[in-house]
C-alpha cells in the first residue's frame, strides 16, 4: 500500500504525511475542507489537492486525519475499500462496516505543524477489522516508528484519556506557571531543568513514587500561603484541587 490519499491538513496529517513521504510512500492527494490548507500541505508532499470528497483519486489506502468531531461526517461520504483514521478517542464503530477493510493508526504524540519531531520515536497504536488489513497497518506502522502496538478501541480510549492528563493538562500547568512568572518578570526557562528532571525520573519510576512538593509533605502552611499569594480565583481553585488530590493519595 504505497499510494495514499490523505484526508486532512492539520497537525496530525502534516506530520504523518511528511513521515510517509520520507519512508517512500506516495501521497497522491490531500483533501481539506479549506482548499488553501490542502494546497499548502500538498505542496510540501509533492501532491495534488482538493476540497471535494467526491473527487478523491484512486489509491491503495485512504487515511482520515481530521478533528474528532468531523470524523464521522467525513467517513460517511467516502466509499472505498481500504481506509483508516488516526483518532485516539473514536473506535472502529465509526466505519459502521461500510468498507471492506478499515482500521486505526493512532500516533501517540503531541503535534504542531510548526514544531519538527522525530516520528520514529512516536508510539503507534494499530487496530483493524480483519487480520489481513491488520498486517498491512502493522507494516506501515513499523516503517514509521520503532514502537508499534496492537490495541483495541476501548484500550485506545483509555490511553487517550491518560494522554490528556499527562500531556494536555501538564502543558496547561506550564502555561499557568508561565503567567505567574511573567507577572513577576521571571523567565519561564528557569523551570525547564526541574520539568526535564521530573520527566526523566519517570523512565525508571512510577509517578506516584517520585511525587514531591508541599502537598506530598502535607505542608498546609505553605499551601495556604501559596493560595493566598495567587492573584485570580480560578488559579487558586486549581492549586487547591490538585494539592488536595495529592494529599488524599498519600493518606
Amino acid at each position: 500500500m504505497k499510494n495514499i490519499v490523505l484526508i486532512g491538513s492539520g497537525n496530525v496529517a502534516t506530520h504523518l504525511g511528511l513521515s510517509l513521504v520520507n519512508k517512500g510512500y506516495t501521497i497522491k492527494q490531500v483533501w481539506s475542507k479549506q482548499l488553501k490548507n490542502a494546497d499548502i500541505l500538498a505542496e510540501k508532499l509533492n501532491s495534488t489537492s482538493t476540497d471535494e470528497l467526491k473527487n478523491l483519486k484512486n489509491a491503495d489506502l485512504y487515511i482520515v486525519a481530521v478533528k474528532d468531531d468531523a470524523l464521522e461526517a467525513v467517513i460517511q461520504q467516502i466509499k472505498v475499500n481500504n481506509i483508516l483514521h488516526t483518532s485516539g478517542s473514536i473506535g472502529l464503530e465509526v466505519f459502521d462496516n461500510k468498507c471492506k477493510n478499515y482500521g486505526v493508526l493512532y500516533p501517540l504524540q503531541t503535534f504542531n505543524k510548526e514544531v519538527s519531531l522525530d516520528f520514529s520515536k512516536t508510539p503507534i497504536c494499530i487496530e483493524a477489522n480483519n487480520e489481513m488489513f491488520e498486517k498491512e497497518l502493522l507494516n506501515i506502522g513499523n516503517n514509521l516508528s520503532k514502537k508499534v502496538v496492537k490495541m483495541s478501541s476501548e484500550q485506545r480510549k483509555q490511553l487517550h484519556i491518560a494522554a490528556v492528563f499527562a500531556c494536555n493538562f501538564s502543558n496547561h500547568m506550564f502555561a499557568i506557571a508561565d503567567k505567574i512568572l511573567t507577572q513577576s518578570n521571571i523567565d519561564f526557562k528557569l523551570l525547564l531543568p526541574i520539568i526535564n528532571q521530573t520527566v526523566k525520573k519517570l523512565n525508571k519510576n512510577k509517578a506516584s513514587e517520585v511525587q514531591t512538593g508541599p502537598a506530598k509533605r502535607k505542608d498546609k502552611k505553605i499551601i495556604e500561603s501559596h493560595i493566598k499569594k495567587l492573584s485570580d480565583k480560578e488559579t487558586k481553585e486549581i492549586y487547591k484541587l490538585i494539592s488536595d488530590s495529592i494529599m488524599n493519595k498519600n493518606d
